[in-house]
Protein backbone atom coordinates (compact mmCIF):
# COMPACT_ATOMS: atom_id res chain seq x y z
CA UNK A 1 0.00 0.00 0.00
CA UNK A 2 0.82 3.61 -0.41
CA UNK A 3 2.99 4.92 2.46
CA UNK A 4 1.30 8.10 4.70
CA UNK A 5 3.52 10.51 2.66
CA UNK A 6 1.96 9.77 -0.54
CA UNK A 7 -1.44 9.47 0.42
CA UNK A 8 -0.92 13.04 2.05
CA UNK A 9 0.51 13.73 -1.29
CA UNK A 10 -2.15 12.99 -2.94
CA UNK A 11 -4.48 14.84 -0.53
CA UNK A 12 -2.92 18.02 -0.81
CA UNK A 13 -3.10 17.62 -4.61
CA UNK A 14 -6.72 17.34 -4.30
CA UNK A 15 -7.48 20.18 -2.22
CA UNK A 16 -7.36 22.89 -5.54
CA UNK A 17 -9.06 20.74 -8.01
CA UNK A 18 -11.71 20.01 -5.01
CA UNK A 19 -12.21 23.73 -4.27
CA UNK A 20 -12.97 24.39 -7.61
CA UNK A 21 -15.15 21.50 -8.61
CA UNK A 22 -17.27 22.34 -5.58
CA UNK A 23 -17.90 26.36 -6.20
CA UNK A 24 -18.58 25.23 -9.50
CA UNK A 25 -21.43 22.80 -7.97
CA UNK A 26 -22.61 25.12 -5.25
CA UNK A 27 -21.87 28.28 -6.55
CA UNK A 28 -20.93 29.12 -3.19
CA UNK A 29 -17.16 30.50 -1.94
CA UNK A 30 -18.34 29.50 1.53
CA UNK A 31 -19.74 25.69 0.50
CA UNK A 32 -16.42 25.28 -1.66
CA UNK A 33 -14.49 26.31 1.10
CA UNK A 34 -16.07 24.13 3.72
CA UNK A 35 -16.06 21.12 1.53
CA UNK A 36 -12.28 22.30 0.45
CA UNK A 37 -11.40 22.02 4.25
CA UNK A 38 -13.80 19.10 5.27
CA UNK A 39 -11.92 17.35 1.72
CA UNK A 40 -7.99 17.63 3.74
CA UNK A 41 -9.40 16.88 7.80
CA UNK A 42 -10.83 13.88 5.80
CA UNK A 43 -7.50 12.86 4.31
CA UNK A 44 -5.29 14.28 7.18
CA UNK A 45 -6.66 13.74 10.18
CA UNK A 46 -10.47 11.47 9.57
CA UNK A 47 -9.52 8.82 6.79
CA UNK A 48 -9.65 5.00 6.79
CA UNK A 49 -6.10 4.33 8.01
CA UNK A 50 -7.19 5.14 11.74
CA UNK A 51 -8.25 1.43 12.22
CA UNK A 52 -4.71 1.01 12.92
CA UNK A 53 -1.10 3.15 14.20
CA UNK A 54 -0.89 5.35 10.88
CA UNK A 55 -0.33 8.73 10.57
CA UNK A 56 -3.99 9.67 10.91
CA UNK A 57 -3.67 8.12 13.77
CA UNK A 58 -0.80 9.92 15.48
CA UNK A 59 -2.00 13.33 14.22
CA UNK A 60 -4.84 13.20 16.48
CA UNK A 61 -2.28 13.15 19.66
CA UNK A 62 -3.48 13.52 23.13
CA UNK A 63 -7.08 12.65 21.21
CA UNK A 64 -5.86 9.61 20.11
CA UNK A 65 -7.81 7.74 22.97
CA UNK A 66 -11.17 8.70 21.03
CA UNK A 67 -10.35 6.23 18.20
CA UNK A 68 -9.17 3.20 20.75
CA UNK A 69 -12.99 1.95 20.79
CA UNK A 70 -12.78 2.19 16.75
CA UNK A 71 -9.49 0.24 16.38
CA UNK A 72 -10.81 -2.78 18.50
CA UNK A 73 -14.15 -2.53 16.30
CA UNK A 74 -13.33 -2.59 13.08
CA UNK A 75 -10.34 -4.76 10.93
CA UNK A 76 -8.30 -2.68 8.67
CA UNK A 77 -9.07 -2.56 5.40
CA UNK A 78 -12.42 -4.31 5.89
CA UNK A 79 -15.36 -2.44 3.91
CA UNK A 80 -16.38 -0.85 7.38
CA UNK A 81 -12.96 1.33 7.47
CA UNK A 82 -12.15 1.29 4.03
CA UNK A 83 -15.73 0.83 2.42
CA UNK A 84 -16.10 3.99 -0.20
CA UNK A 85 -19.75 4.34 1.01
CA UNK A 86 -19.72 3.02 4.60
CA UNK A 87 -16.85 4.35 5.84
CA UNK A 88 -16.62 7.71 6.01
CA UNK A 89 -20.37 7.58 7.34
CA UNK A 90 -19.93 5.01 10.59
CA UNK A 91 -16.72 7.49 11.43
CA UNK A 92 -18.81 10.27 11.13
CA UNK A 93 -21.66 8.53 13.17
CA UNK A 94 -18.96 7.19 15.52
CA UNK A 95 -17.17 10.35 16.62
CA UNK A 96 -20.52 12.32 16.84
CA UNK A 97 -21.32 9.65 19.55
CA UNK A 98 -18.01 9.96 21.05
CA UNK A 99 -18.43 13.60 20.85
CA UNK A 100 -21.91 14.06 22.39
CA UNK A 101 -20.80 11.24 25.02
CA UNK A 102 -18.22 13.19 26.35
CA UNK A 103 -20.10 16.22 26.38
CA UNK A 104 -22.81 14.87 28.28
CA UNK A 105 -20.51 13.51 30.95
CA UNK A 106 -18.68 17.39 31.20
CA UNK A 107 -21.82 18.75 31.58
CA UNK A 108 -23.21 15.98 33.93
CA UNK A 109 -19.91 16.27 35.86
CA UNK A 110 -19.76 20.26 36.16
CA UNK A 111 -23.41 20.21 37.48
CA UNK A 112 -22.04 17.69 40.21
CA UNK A 113 -19.35 19.56 41.20
CA UNK A 114 -21.13 23.07 40.97
CA UNK A 115 -24.23 21.67 43.05
CA UNK A 116 -26.42 22.76 39.81
CA UNK A 117 -28.99 20.51 38.03
CA UNK A 118 -28.13 19.11 35.82
CA UNK A 119 -29.55 20.21 32.34
CA UNK A 120 -32.72 18.12 30.75
CA UNK A 121 -32.59 16.54 27.05
CA UNK A 122 -34.35 19.57 25.74
CA UNK A 123 -31.49 22.03 26.86
CA UNK A 124 -29.03 19.42 24.90
CA UNK A 125 -31.28 19.97 22.27
CA UNK A 126 -31.48 23.29 21.99
CA UNK A 127 -27.60 24.22 22.21
CA UNK A 128 -27.32 21.61 19.24
CA UNK A 129 -30.24 23.38 17.30
CA UNK A 130 -28.36 26.88 18.25
CA UNK A 131 -25.02 25.28 16.86
CA UNK A 132 -26.93 24.37 13.73
CA UNK A 133 -28.56 28.20 12.81
CA UNK A 134 -24.99 29.35 13.58
CA UNK A 135 -23.59 27.40 11.04
CA UNK A 136 -26.73 28.06 8.42
CA UNK A 137 -26.11 31.22 8.83
CA UNK A 138 -22.19 31.50 8.57
CA UNK A 139 -21.83 29.05 5.68
CA UNK A 140 -25.47 28.73 4.11
CA UNK A 141 -28.41 25.82 4.45
CA UNK A 142 -25.99 23.00 2.72
CA UNK A 143 -23.06 23.64 4.66
CA UNK A 144 -23.94 20.02 6.44
CA UNK A 145 -23.68 18.31 3.13
CA UNK A 146 -20.66 20.47 1.76
CA UNK A 147 -18.92 19.07 5.09
CA UNK A 148 -20.21 15.59 4.63
CA UNK A 149 -19.32 15.40 0.98
CA UNK A 150 -15.73 16.69 1.78
CA UNK A 151 -14.85 14.35 4.50
CA UNK A 152 -16.06 11.56 2.36
CA UNK A 153 -14.00 12.69 -0.59
CA UNK A 154 -10.92 13.15 1.47
CA UNK A 155 -11.17 9.32 2.74
CA UNK A 156 -12.28 8.55 -0.52
CA UNK A 157 -9.19 9.31 -1.97
CA UNK A 158 -7.20 6.98 0.22
CA UNK A 159 -9.08 4.07 -0.50
CA UNK A 160 -8.96 4.58 -4.39
CA UNK A 161 -4.83 5.07 -4.26
CA UNK A 162 -5.17 1.93 -1.64
CA UNK A 163 -7.32 0.01 -4.84
CA UNK A 164 -5.01 1.64 -7.34
CA UNK A 165 -1.74 0.92 -5.65
CA UNK A 166 -3.34 -2.99 -5.56
CA UNK A 167 -4.04 -3.35 -9.51
CA UNK A 168 -0.67 -1.57 -10.11
CA UNK A 169 1.20 -4.25 -8.27
CA UNK A 170 -0.66 -7.05 -9.30
CA UNK A 171 -0.55 -6.22 -12.59
CA UNK A 172 3.19 -5.86 -12.73
CA UNK A 173 3.45 -9.21 -11.21
CA UNK A 174 2.30 -10.83 -14.41
CA UNK A 175 4.43 -9.22 -16.67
Amino acid sequence: MPSGKTHDAITTLLAAPTFVAAWGLAGSFALAFAATVSMLFGGFMFGPDLDIQSRQYTRWGIFRFLWLPYRMLFKHRSRWSHGIIFGTLIRVIYFAGVIALLTTAAVYLRATLTGGAPPDFERFAEAFWAIEASISRGVGPHAVWAVLAGLWWGAASHTLTDVAWSVMRKGSEIF
